[in-house]
């Protein structure tokens, strides 16, 4: 006789199964049975051939119904998919990719490296000249020779420049062709680029050349600190994806219109990371004309020094609502700015009827303005707008005559503006350590004191009898007690020695508790 208990699990086992055996059976799926026997399982497992077509007939409407679904919603984005496809189209022929052979010459040891510098370029035409050119950046091809220059071309042909104009303060350069018969990009006007528009990003990164990338205008009048050698800065910053290799290719508006030339990047390991940076086509094709021209670039100048900092305090204490336009921090006598009637203090609001945005925007508004040309300038003075005319004097005469360097233009240090992987133009090699001098700009980006000068360590040959001994961003503050003020002051010293005369180096290096001083002897 079974007992109550027995029962009960009994009738709960069995509506457990009855409820398996039926949920299966509903949904048209698979039986699962307990037993082992094969008869129960094969009719359980079984399906007849009209339930399995009804079965795939139904998979396959349901299958329809999405995607025309989903045809019809493209139907509404289908034209913004073939802008994208036709300003490729458009544009992809005229860009190019550029292989530039360079040599520098290591200070330490006189050798003579040879390497390879690879970057892109767009195919265009000039506003005064006949012929093709090749609008790049001046750091693709700087210390590059003309024989050694490769120009490869969207249908894979190579050539080699017929001419080369550079300016490296606005790091754009132009190669000459020797042919007329090639697409040519249409240039458009990166003053009407507007925040937020969708753009186009056409170069080589990392040699994969003629790739095409996506984004939107990030931000507008971007200015960087690192970047020390380019002094014409109002850089269109974009999220579409520059990589190293993307350096001097165009930066596209869905027009099909180059609004900038691509130069650097902001990233924490040297790839896109979202933040890119490319030159304002209006600049470059500024600087394209006085290139062919001219043979070099001739710059306006105020003769003025501009407040580096001008923020919403300061702005209310003028009598402005908001910091805008570029305060004048001293006015140079006997410069155009003087005899044009400007004040140290003053604000300029507008210049040759173009509202400024900030020093930047005026540096380049300046510059751009032919030299011996009268423009008015709106400024604020005594809580008040005036107008005067100042005449553009020609940049390198009017610098001569100002004393002193010039201040730092720049606001925050940005520690992450990044090129392609080059020797540094401004480094010193000895004993097989990469130095930079340690300025206070330099000591900000690296977190170091303001007043800690000399020599920073800022690459190590794994070869180097120091390389055990130094690490990365250590600064050579001594050497045998004397103290060093630059990389050269340090190579200099090193050099000066007898090979096997002792030497006494003081390192200054970070530490969790502010810096710390090691001196040690060598050998």
């Amino acid at each position: 006789m079974m007992s109550r208990s027995s029962s009960v699990i009994l009738v709960v086992t069995s509506l457990a199964a009855g409820l398996v055996l039926g949920f299966s059976l509903g949904r048209g799926g698979p039986v699962v049975s307990a037993q082992v026997g094969g008869s129960l399982r094969g009719q359980a497992g079984s399906m007849t051939p009209e339930r399995a077509a009804r079965r795939a007939a139904q998979v396959s409407r349901h299958d329809s119904q999405i995607y025309d679904q989903l045809a019809k919603e493209y139907e509404q984005f289908a034209h913004v998919d073939r802008m994208f496809e036709l300003v490729s189209k458009a544009v992809s022929p005229s860009v190019v990719h550029i292989v530039a052979q360079k040599t520098v010459r290591h200070e330490e040891s006189q050798r003579i490296k040879k390497f390879e510098e690879t970057g892109s370029g767009v195919i265009v035409r000039n506003d005064k000249n006949p012929g093709l050119y090749v609008l790049t950046n001046h750091h693709v091809v700087e210390g590059g020779k003309i024989a050694n220059i490769r120009i490869f071309l969207h249908d894979g042909r190579a050539l080699t420049p017929e001419r080369i104009w550079s300016d490296a303060e606005a790091d754009i350069a132009v190669l000459k062709l020797d042919r007329d018969d090639l697409p040519a990009a249409r240039l458009g006007n990166s003053d009407t680029a507007v925040v937020g528009s969708w753009v186009v990003a056409v170069g080589s990164p990392f040699g994969l050349m003629h790739s095409v990338s996506q984004g939107i205008i990030s931000a507008r009048s971007r200015h960087m600190d690192e970047l020390e050698d380019v002094k014409n800065q109002d850089f269109l910053q974009t999220d579409a994806a520059i990589n190293p290799g993307n350096s001097g290719g165009p930066l596209v508006n869905l027009k099909g219109e180059v609004i900038g030339i691509n130069n650097s990047i902001a990233s924490n390991g040297g790839g896109n990371e979202g933040v890119g940076f490319s030159i304002p086509i209006n600049l470059a094709r500024w600087i394209m004309n006085e290139l062919i021209s001219n043979g070099h670039v001739t710059r306006g100048s105020l003769g003025v020094d501009l407040q580096p900092k001008f923020r919403q305090e300061d702005a209310t204490t003028l009598g402005l609502d908001r910091p805008q336009g570029a305060w004048i921090g001293k006015v140079y006598p006997e410069s155009p700015a003087a005899r044009g009637g400007l004040h140290d203090g003053d604000v300029i609001l507008k210049f040759g009827g173009v509202e400024i945005h900030d020093l930047n925007h005026l540096i380049n508004a300046v510059s751009m303005t032919p030299v011996g040309v009268p423009a008015d300038v709106l400024i604020w003075r005594d809580r008040k707008e005036v107008t005067i005319r100042i005449t553009v004097g020609d940049r390198e005469r009017t610098l001569a005559g100002t004393p002193g360097p010039q201040p730092n233009r720049g606001a925050e240090p940005a520690d992450l503006i990044r090129r392609p992987d080059r020797p540094g133009a401004t480094s010193s090699f000895v004993m097989g350590l990469e130095l930079i001098s340690l300025n206070p700009q330099l000591a900000l980006r690296y977190q170091l004191p303001a007043s800690v000068r000399g020599a920073m360590i800022v690459g190590i040959d794994p070869e180097s009898p120091l390389a055990t001994i130094c690490q990365l961003h250590d600064v050579i503050a001594k050497i045998n007690e004397q103290s060093i003020q630059s990389a050269e002051e340090a190579v200099k010293l090193i050099n000066e020695r007898a090979e096997h005369d002792p030497m006494i180096v003081s390192l200054d290096r970070r530490g969790n508790d502010g810096m710390e001083r090691y001196t040690i002897r060598v050998p």
